[in-house]
């Protein structure tokens, strides 16, 4: 028993060890841009009424405080139809989904590269996204934040995209790391063949 929690253990340990959070990630190098994010063969559109989004705020530069609003501008494209929203990346990990114009991230002190780009009904990227570069600073007492008292919208909760999480594979090792105790026990309570 002590060998099957201590396995449980170390693996823990490791899925945290592996798993990096935006407050612990670097900004990219200058050279990987927002559009190396999204797939090649995405949907793009031009002329006067091409969908689009940029960041109303923040805006590239330094940020005082550590809750950051996140605001974006977008034209012609509703997100109140067809489940449309966008998606934010931080330092190159997506965040996820947002179904409001703005969003708010509780940032450590450092610089993060901030991405949004317009999201579908069938979570596919299309167009051209946008790209914000900030330092985020501690406020001391006394200094003001930068970040606006209110968003400049309705905001929205920042929705994970399903996929693999950390949950799920400590999951999937708990449950592996249980059968294969199960097996042994089980295997060591049965008779053996004769040969």
């Amino acid at each position: 028993m002590l060998r099957l929690k201590l396995g449980l253990y170390i693996g823990y340990i490791l899925l945290l060890a592996i798993h990096p959070t935006h407050a612990q990630s670097s900004v990219p190098p200058s050279n990987v841009t927002c559009e190396a994010l999204l797939p090649p063969d995405r949907p793009m559109f031009s002329g006067p009424n091409a969908p689009t989004i940029r960041f109303s705020a923040p805006a590239s530069g330094d940020v005082y405080g550590t809750f950051v609003t996140v605001s974006v501008d977008i034209e012609h494209f509703d997100l109140t139809t067809d489940a449309r929203h966008w998606h934010l990346w931080v330092n190159g990990q997506l965040q996820g989904m947002v179904y409001q114009p703005s969003t708010i991230l509780d940032l450590a002190p450092g610089r993060y590269q901030l991405c949004a780009s317009l999201g579908d009904s069938d979570h596919a990227d299309i167009g051209q996204p946008a790209e914000t570069v900030i330092t985020v600073y501690a406020a001391a007492a006394g200094t003001p934040t930068t970040a606006p008292a209110a968003p400049l919208g309705p905001v929205g909760e920042v929705i994970p995209e399903s996929g693999v999480t950390p949950g799920k594979i400590a999951l999937v090792v708990a449950v592996g790391l249980l059968a294969a105790v199960g097996g042994w026990w089980l295997g060591a309570r049965l008779p053996k063949a004769q040969k």
